[in-house]
């Protein structure tokens, strides 16, 4: 081998290799293809785990490694990855929602819903799902946030509607439910929720991320909400959508479900006699808070029970919160107290201080405190009627 090398001018290593590739190539075996390196590669695991979803395409892969990570490639490497590797993926079984009676809920949210009032004013709002999968029973609930509380004060509403309580509750892995520092494990839950459920008696079951398919039944309630958007400039405050909302509660439910072909009304009447029975009003009272959230309209006026009542201009589109106790209405931002207000039957109820930072805001704004008072003392009713 060294002689042949001397005869090649190369190293024997060399000479001994480019031997044993003839022979092999003599021999008729198949050579090695070598391995080039891709700009793509370190992306592989990322668009494999996409192509477990459903209808996902090449340029949404593409968007996401664009969006979210440092890939610096063209479109073109990943269109051609995806073609040659998505036939290969194997189709992962949708999990299939038990139809036992009793057995389970889900539970979801239709996020910031926007509906324009009578007014011409934007109401964004969320609405709580719930949904018994065995009759497709429904319930449905508006919200202004999604906090914890709201999600425990839901459910207690919800369970009060069906007239009793799943043994299980399927959940988003929304962060009010469970711990980000648990995303990954199967226990977790968060503390609050677990001791909610406990005295519940129901068993809380996060959903897999990203995994639609485990709960679609709630997810095609969600769909169901889009024809609230036909009453746009119909409603005049937050009680009108929240009576809306009921009556769509009630149609819903009297309707016949494709699921099963039959009335989810009827379908019901057998199941909820597999359900839980409701905990005495001293555990429920101990979650239920008569705490509300209202959004301040333009007029700086809060609305409560079908009646107006005045905040501080400078509150003007805030949140805040309402507690009616002893015919009062205490409105708060967060745990100061703004106003407290008599509930009455007036349509609109002003407290003097914000009559005169309403008017000097709008209708005599540059105006001095003397005219100002003077307008309150003798045109405040014509100023009710200008509103």
């Amino acid at each position: 081998m060294h002689g042949i090398a001397r005869e090649l001018g190369c190293d024997w290593r060399t000479a001994k290799k480019r031997y044993m590739l003839q022979k092999d190539i003599e021999d008729g075996k198949t050579l090695p293809l070598k391995e080039h390196s891709s700009i793509l590669d370190p992306y592989k695991n990322i668009i494999d785990s996409k192509l477990e979803i459903p209808g996902i395409t090449a340029s949404a892969i593409y968007h996401f490694l664009l969006d979210t990570t440092d890939y610096s490639g063209k479109y073109g490497l990943v269109k051609n990855y995806v073609k040659n590797h998505k036939e290969k993926v194997p189709k992962k079984a949708s999990i299939r929602v038990p139809k036992t009676p009793g057995k389970l809920a889900q539970v979801d949210w239709k996020e910031d819903l926007t509906l324009i009032s009578k007014y011409g004013e934007l109401l964004t709002f969320n609405i709580f799902l719930v949904t018994l999968p065995f009759s497709e029973k429904k319930y449905c609930r508006l919200t202004l946030d999604r906090k914890q509380d709201t999600v425990i004060t839901s459910l207690i509403y919800a369970f009060m509607f069906f007239g009793g309580i799943p043994k299980e509750i399927w959940f988003d892995n929304m962060l009010t439910i469970v711990d980000a520092s648990k995303m990954n494990q199967h226990d977790r839950i968060n503390d609050k929720i677990k001791q909610f459920a406990k005295d519940m008696a129901f068993n809380p079951i996060p959903c897999r991320p990203r995994r639609p398919q485990s709960k679609g039944t709630v997810e095609a309630f969600a769909k169901l909400t889009n024809r609230l958007l036909a009453y746009n400039h119909e409603f005049e405050s937050i009680e009108d959508l929240e009576k809306i909302i009921d009556i769509f509660n009630t149609n819903i439910n009297n309707e016949v479900s494709q699921a099963h072909n039959r009335v989810i009304n009827e379908v019901f009447e057998y199941e909820k006699e597999y359900l839980l029975p409701l905990p005495n009003n001293k555990i429920f009272s101990s979650y239920l808070s008569n705490r509300q959230t209202r959004k301040v309209a333009k007029d700086s006026m809060i609305s409560f029970n079908g009646n107006k009542y005045s905040v501080p201009v400078k509150y003007i589109g805030f949140d805040l919160n309402v507690i009616e106790k002893d015919n009062s209405l205490y409105i708060y931002d967060n745990t100061i107290l703004i106003r407290c207000h008599q509930i009455s039957n007036n349509p609109l109820n002003y407290n003097t201080e914000d009559v005169k930072d309403i008017l000097l805001s709008d209708l005599l704004k540059n105006s001095s405190q003397e005219k100002v008072d003077s307008f309150i003392s003798n045109n405040l009713s014509q100023y009710d009627n200008f509103l």
